[in-house]
């Protein structure tokens, strides 16, 4: 099988930068993480393109993208799911299987109920289910000046993030068996890099394409009620996540599945929200089961 061609879309405020891997059966198109890029799932996505045409897209703020990122109002998820619909308007190649990690799951389900008719089957990877009513309670705790909701410590997190390096290889070193990516493999760590750092123009330094203001924005703006979205999908919908999960909650999927005739849930034990990349295996079973649907 071949690698991915990195191709360009220009769309009214900017460019997507995108992934494909060229085939001959409908379209899955993967959505990334907040903070990641499409070049992460490249080990994941390579071995699908037997069975699609596959194409994944650095969202707006991420990677390669070009597309106006200013944090507030931009990072409203509702305008990464217009992102989305108009990148499968101009690939054009029929109703798609949407797939997704994190945002990308919440994102592909937004735009599966806002346009059933482009999407024949959703694969949502530990996506982010923030439950209705978590925002008001969220307001109401720190008014009393108790921790706020976890959402927000990542938002905090993320505003800290370094973003500078002196070297690809420094980063490199700084990123494995740290953190939130001692569970990855090496390889995929380097392909996170490649994906996700440009050259500052001095010398070999290099920062995150991802701004970490941008990356603490989008945190900021998760949509409460997304599993209520389920009643307005109409293609089959698969749900990979972790018992330990903390953006998948079981109370959630509950929601999904009372929403929705055709759920499948699939819970990955020994796994954490970065599942797609210590068990790649099983979200391409789930995806491929979706040509059998």
């Amino acid at each position: 099988m071949s690698n991915f061609v990195r191709k360009k879309m220009t769309l009214a405020d900017g460019e997507v930068s995108y992934l494909e891997w060229e085939g001959n059966g409908p379209l899955l198109h993967f959505a990334h993480a907040t903070g990641f890029n499409a070049e992460v799932y490249e080990r994941l996505l390579t071995p699908l393109q037997g069975g699609f045409h596959v194409t994944a897209a650095d969202q707006r703020g991420h990677g390669f993208t070009t597309l106006q990122a200013m944090p507030g109002q931009q990072a409203a998820w509702a305008n990464f799911g217009t992102d989305l619909a108009r990148i499968l308007d101009r690939i054009d190649r029929g109703p798609a299987v949407l797939a997704g990690h994190s945002m990308g799951g919440t994102v592909s389900m937004m735009v599966a109920a806002a346009h059933p008719e482009r999407v024949r089957g959703l694969v949502l990877v530990e996506p982010v289910l923030v439950p209705r009513y978590a925002h008001q309670i969220a307001r109401v705790m720190r008014w009393l000046g108790r921790v706020a909701e976890r959402g927000n410590d990542l938002a905090a997190m993320a505003a800290k993030r370094r973003s500078i390096f002196p070297s690809f290889e420094a980063a490199l070193a700084s990123y494995k068996g740290r953190g939130a990516f001692k569970t990855w493999p090496d390889e995929t760590i380097a392909d996170y890099l490649r994906g996700g750092l440009i050259p500052t123009g001095n010398g070999t330094e290099m920062r995150l394409a991802c701004d970490p203001l941008w990356e603490s924005s989008v945190f900021q703006n998760s949509p409460p009620g997304g599993a209520r979205l389920a009643s307005r999908v109409r293609c089959p919908i698969t749900v990979i996540y972790s018992p330990v999960s903390n953006t998948t909650r079981d109370r959630e999927v509950g929601v999904i599945m009372r929403r929705h005739h055709d759920v499948r849930v699939v819970q990955v034990p020994e796994t954490t929200h970065f599942l797609p990349m210590e068990r790649p295996d099983i979200v391409q079973d789930e995806i491929a089961r979706m040509l059998k649907g």
